[in-house]
């Protein structure tokens, strides 16, 4: 264990033997020496026969034997002891040893020490402040990091570029986008900036992109010669968070062409999720492909990231039949890759095969998580099982000791009220350990508009805006109740108190990607160049639909209409539009997919199963809350969403 091999070993590095020949330097060079190789336990018995020598150790060998005990990730304890013997040797005051505690205290999530040790300095430099502003941005303490960043320009000190990354790391953490500008500033007029250092331009891009200035963020990132794959990673995350999906996607597209190197799990897994988001399948199919192409051990445990989020992008873009073989492939799985199946099952109808996968699960050797059971509650809620949900409820502390929280109760409330069950509903409501949450109220509102339940409506709808007066869909939801109840001076009312407070109703669109291109619609669209075929051809729909007895629900308009203007206004929905479309510009397509923002309503649910019954295609439809699969008539949801 002892032995070393001296191959390509420095001139000037002591042999091992010479060890006990040599003092201190020779200690702090072999130290050195390991630590550059990242081969910390190599230089250990090495020390510990130096130790032997009984030689006392430096103002140089201490910094050497801190990093050396940090590297080894040693207790904090040996800290304590080398703080000790500096104290005792006198060397406490030197700015090296006192840096290297105070990194190892940092490093070890000490706060106190540092601070107490810096104070005790008769004298600082540069070093020893970027130091403790580096420490507590680490340790996510950025109001500590500015304030020491600010007592060293108030004594006159110049900050390095290492400074100037923890300072602005610092402020992204406290999203203080003005001291950002002013660093910024002082860094260009200083000079700084001159000489490209790829570091500090990234550091200056995440402090931009954290505090959500995608325009300043874009500046950096064009104005940088060299970009490697933090920077990259960063300016796609600030365009997602943007909700601008297509600039991220096209970014990365750039990235693969100008970053020769494979990039990082995090970005794969950002891309993928922003292709399941937007529902483009193509793009999808495009990052797997790439995924592929360059790892030759795709389905390895190293890639079980890249494996979670390709079934995840699968599910959320309506390819159920992709996601399955993935899942199958996959040599390894934890508890993320069987929530994301059982998830998956859920928003696609296919409830049963949600809890065939939560069996299997267990039977695997994998236990249930918090998050796996909101996804086997909520699977069992759009399928309408509510004795199977009300039994893994229960079982979530009896059998696993998970504590239920609150989107755990939401699910519940959800299972009971989507199921018609209201008055069970309310009873989980009262009778829940936790003070019921504006989503419970908004859970038992939306289910008594499905089932038209005017009382309990109004009372879950005051409850709810008590928590967020300002949130529109509690309006809307009432609105639908007053408008079903032809209650229309209430339903007046409530939009009244909207635009007193200044609430708006949602705009609802849908869209729908082919060949590469995508078609976005809104309520009433007049601006597609053959709006008026694509009308025409829905009303010509309506008049079959009646041959083949099929009548259309006018009360999915939420208006005072007359019957024949509000079956008028039906054809203007956003979905049917892109339905339309579709089939009169591309009918050879076989299967239709289209998204929408928010719940498809009655109507639009009868016409696609209508059209997928007559002119034989299969036509997937995501809206707010799932996925309906329409085919031969027949619909995944079996008319339960």
């Amino acid at each position: 264990m002892l032995g070393i091999s001296l191959t390509f070993r420095p001139k000037h590095l002591p042999t091992f033997n010479s060890l006990f020949l040599y003092t201190t330097s020779s200690l702090s060079s072999i130290i050195r020496y390991h630590l550059d190789l990242r081969k910390p336990k190599e230089a250990l018995p090495l020390v510990l026969k130096w130790q032997k020598q009984a030689v006392t150790p430096d103002k140089f060998t201490i910094p050497s034997l801190l990093k050396l005990s940090s590297a080894l990730g040693e207790p904090l304890l040996n800290g304590e002891q080398f703080h000790g013997f500096a104290l005792k040797s006198g060397h406490i005051h030197d700015l090296f040893v006192s840096t290297g505690l105070v990194e190892l205290y940092f490093r070890n999530g000490q706060l106190k020490s540092p601070r107490q040790l810096f104070d005790e300095m008769p004298e600082n430099d540069v070093v020893l402040f970027t130091a403790m502003i580096s420490g507590f941005a680490q340790n996510r303490v950025g109001h500590q990091a500015l304030e020491f960043f600010s007592a060293m320009l108030e004594e006159g000190k110049i900050p390095n570029r290492i400074t100037f990354s923890a300072a602005l790391s610092a402020s992204s953490q406290l999203k203080q986008i003005s001291l950002g500008k002013v660093l910024h500033g002082y860094s260009l007029r200083s000079g700084m900036m001159d000489k490209a250092d790829v570091i500090l331009q990234t550091s200056f891009l995440d402090m931009y992109a954290k505090a959500g200035n995608i325009c300043y963020t874009r500046r950096i990132f064009d104005e940088m010669d060299d970009r490697n794959m933090v920077s990259w990673n960063i300016i796609m995350d600030a365009y997602f968070s943007a909700g601008a999906f297509e600039e991220a996607i096209d970014l990365f597209q750039k990235m693969v062409i100008a970053c020769p190197q494979y990039p990082r799990s995090t970005m794969l897994n950002l891309v993928l999720q922003i292709c399941g988001i937007s529902t483009d399948l193509r793009k999808g199919k495009e990052v797997h492909g790439y995924v592929l192409k360059c790892s030759s051990e795709m389905f390895g445990a190293e890639s079980l990231l890249e494996c979670n989020s390709i079934v995840d992008m699968y599910m959320k873009t309506g390819n159920l039949e992709s996601a399955i073989l993935v899942f199958e492939r996959m040599s390894e799985r934890n508890v993320v890759t069987w929530t994301t199946m059982i998830s998956g099952c859920g928003i696609h109808g296919l409830s049963r095969k949600a809890l065939e996968a939560f069996d299997e699960m267990k039977e695997s050797g994998v236990l249930p998580d918090g998050i796996t059971f909101i996804a086997i509650l909520s699977a069992c809620s759009h399928g309408g099982l509510v004795d199977e949900g009300r039994k893994l409820f229960h079982s979530m502390k009896s059998y696993y000791n998970i504590i239920p929280e609150m989107k755990h109760y939401v699910c519940m409330v959800d299972l009971y009220g989507r199921a018609g069950n209201l008055n069970e509903a309310f009873d989980f409501v009262r009778e829940m350990p936790l003070e019921p949450s504006k989503l419970i109220w908004g859970s038992l509102l939306s289910s008594c508009k499905k089932h038209k339940n005017l009382g309990l409506g109004e009372l879950a709808f005051k409850r709810a805006i008590f928590f967020d007066k300002f949130d529109v869909g509690n309006y809307m939801l009432l609105c639908r109740i007053y408008a079903d109840a032809d209650r229309w001076e209430d339903f007046a009312r409530v939009r009244l108190l909207m635009k007193e407070i200044g609430v708006k109703a949602s705009v609802a669109f849908s869209w729908v990607e082919i060949r590469g291109r995508v078609y976005r619609f809104t309520v009433n669209d007049c601006s597609n160049p053959i709006s008026g075929k694509i009308y025409h051809f829905l009303q010509n729909l309506v008049v079959l639909m009646e041959k083949y007895g099929f009548a259309s629900e006018p009360s999915n308009v939420a208006h005072n209409y007359t019957e024949e203007q509000k079956v008028r206004d039906l054809c203007g929905h956003t979905e049917k539009l892109a339905l339309a479309f579709s089939l009169m510009c591309f009918g050879d397509k076989k299967i239709v997919r289209i998204g929408k923002n928010l719940r498809v309503c009655g109507d639009c649910h009868e016409v696609f199963k209508f059209v997928s019954r007559i002119f034989e295609r299969e036509i997937v439809l995501k809206d707010l809350n799932r996925y309906h699969k329409f085919k031969q008539g027949c619909c995944s949801c079996n008319d339960f969403w």
